[in-house]
């Protein structure tokens, strides 16, 4: 007898009646066969509470609402296999072949709930031939509080399907006390770009606990496995902040980049003026990871920058040029107050930043500036407003 038939038999009575006499006053009274099929999600909704009442029984009808296009329906569905439990766990795992996303995050969280008594069905499932189902079984197991999973993951990383791997990798992120993070830090150095990723994210989603480690690879490690280890720490963001502006002191002009680049990266405005004390570094090459990651923050740093427009360190106020002169007409403004400095030096700098720039809001002050007292003032002034026209 099928599901529906079993609805209509003697012994399916009273489930049939609890959708058909729902509470809800405003739903239709229907069948179960015509629920499932209403354009109400309330409906549908309704009839999927009173079919997980039946319990194994209905285990299949409910794998197949997951497909439900309604959110809601799917969770219901979700969530009633989930308290029929056990029964339902190795027809869910079987159904995550091929299964749409939406369908495969129902189902992981339904086993996810289900817990413990699920953990060994999906530690079987491991080793089923649909990689599919493998990656999955892994998704499911790392959401889990068992204390073997790390076991389980350490198998689905020497899976032969990238996809499974992968999927092991990121969910070292969710093992209790940072005990993923030395493996994590060993993947970033795998040949498979999506393993890869998969442990840049698993860092992230651990954080600042990850941050120390991450530093001693970037110090350890080289070129390749340094900008995975770089995308790992922006990807943290601010909370790494004070370790990573410490980078800025180290004594290796590569680590002195990799903290520069990061915190571009990041875009914390409270390091731009750590960023900018790099501008006056004596090796050319933090310099220019300088002037690159400063000119990302935009006008927000503009303040800053234009400060170091003025510093006496001519390595810092040269940096400083060429990042004002990079952002363009934001940074106008600012610089036509300059034009009016007391400082000569300070009124011809702005000039050729100006002319740089080519901004015509500039051509007006800088024909002012062609009076001025200082001939070498007069010259930039002049040149400036040439380049102004040739734009």
């Amino acid at each position: 007898m099928g599901l529906f038939g079993w609805f209509r038999s003697r012994d399916g009575k009273k489930a049939r009646e609890s959708v058909e006499g729902t509470e809800e006053a405003h739903l239709p009274r229907l069948s179960l066969d015509d629920s499932l099929g209403n354009p109400d999600p309330e409906v549908r909704i309704a009839a999927v509470h009173s079919i997980a009442g039946i319990g194994a029984p209905a285990i299949p009808l409910l794998i197949n609402t997951l497909s439900d296009e309604s959110w809601r329906v799917r969770r219901a569905a979700g969530t009633g296999l989930a308290g029929i439990g056990l029964p339902a766990v190795e027809p869910m795992i079987l159904a995550l072949d091929g299964a749409r996303t939406d369908v495969k995050r129902e189902i992981i969280r339904a086993l996810t709930i289900i817990g413990n008594p699920a953990f060994p069905p999906l530690v079987v499932a491991l080793d089923n031939p649909s990689a599919d189902i493998r990656s999955c079984a892994v998704g499911a197991i790392a959401m889990m509080k068992n204390q073997n999973r790390g076991e389980a993951l350490t198998k689905a990383l020497n899976d032969p399907d990238q996809s499974v791997r992968a999927a092991a990798a990121e969910a070292y992120g969710h093992l209790p006390d940072e005990q993923g993070i030395p493996v994590l830090m060993g993947l970033l150095g795998d040949p498979i770009g999506a393993v890869r990723k998969a442990a840049i994210n698993a860092c992230i989603r651990i954080g600042k606990p990850a941050v120390g480690p991450l530093i001693r690879t970037l110090e350890e490690a080289g070129p390749a496995i340094r900008s995975y280890a770089e995308e790992a720490l922006a990807g943290i963001g601010s909370a790494g902040r004070t370790d990573i502006t410490n980078m800025l002191h180290h004594q290796d002009p590569a680590m002195r980049q990799s903290g520069i680049r990061i915190l571009g990266e990041i875009k914390d405005l409270n390091t731009v003026s750590h960023l900018i004390g790099t501008l006056a570094d004596p090796d050319p090459e933090v310099r220019n990871s300088a002037i690159a990651a400063l000119s990302g923050f935009g006008k927000s740093a503009l303040p800053e920058i234009t400060a170091a427009f003025e510093n006496t360190d001519l390595r810092v106020s040269e940096g400083a040029m060429e990042i004002l002169a990079g952002m363009g007409e934001p940074a106008v403004p600012s610089l036509i107050v300059y034009l009016k400095n007391e400082d000569p030096s300070m009124r011809k700098r702005a000039a050729v930043i100006l002319g740089e720039i080519g901004s015509y809001e500039a051509h007006e002050p800088l024909i002012d500036l062609l009076q001025d007292s200082d001939p070498s003032v007069r010259r930039e002034a002049f040149e400036a407003i040439e380049q102004i026209k040739r734009r």
